[in-house]
């Protein structure tokens, strides 16, 4: 095997892969929000009793959990509408660099959410991160298949879907694995960027 040769597959592995890892975010949240939907309908309940002196009502509180789950989806439209604007403008690959700003900003804003006693800001942080996988589920397909060897591209463009599945079952064990279930779901909505 000639040197050249070895170099090629490392940097493509290595391109594959960084670019893959931005698939994680689209898997873990497709499915945290599930888990600690009674603690999260607490910190709702709580948050609103310290703002308005009374406890919401129930419809309330299934339309604010409602909204908190669908928001993603929301934001995803939104993200993968926009995937041609980005790519026009940037690239590839920068727009993939880019978007990682979304991921940070959306894992800050509900990581925060329970200290600012603010649910707002966990629904404004669904939608942000909905926005990123939108945008991340046109961005790494297309780069990989344009990297990719013809004979590796069907083989290498499955990796996406294979980390989206694969970390979409690893949030559980993010969410069962807190000690501290009181402050676990905002653990678990920002430790996607550990």
């Amino acid at each position: 095997i000639c040197k050249s040769s070895v170099d090629m597959w490392g940097r493509l592995l290595m391109s594959v892969g960084t670019a893959v890892i931005g698939s994680l975010q689209f898997g873990y949240n497709t499915g945290v929000i599930n888990a600690p939907q009674k603690i999260i309908e607490t910190f709702y309940n709580e948050t609103w009793h310290k703002r308005y002196s009374e406890y919401m009502l129930s419809t309330t509180l299934t339309t604010l959990w409602s909204v908190s789950v669908a928001i993603f989806s929301v934001g995803g439209i939104f993200g993968s509408f926009s995937v041609g604007l980005f790519l026009n403008r940037f690239g590839r690959r920068n727009s993939m660099l880019i978007v990682n700003v979304l991921a940070f900003i959306a894992a800050a804003l509900m990581g925060f959410s329970k200290l600012a006693e603010s649910w707002e800001m966990l629904i404004i942080g669904r939608f942000i991160v909905g926005l990123y996988s939108g945008l991340s589920t046109g961005f790494v397909p297309m780069y990989v298949g344009e990297i990719a060897p013809t004979s590796l591209r069907g083989a290498l463009g499955t990796l996406h879907q294979l980390v989206i599945l694969n970390c979409n079952m690893s949030q559980f064990y993010c969410i069962f694995s807190s000690n501290n279930y009181s402050l676990g779901e905002h653990k678990t909505l920002c430790f996607k960027n550990i």
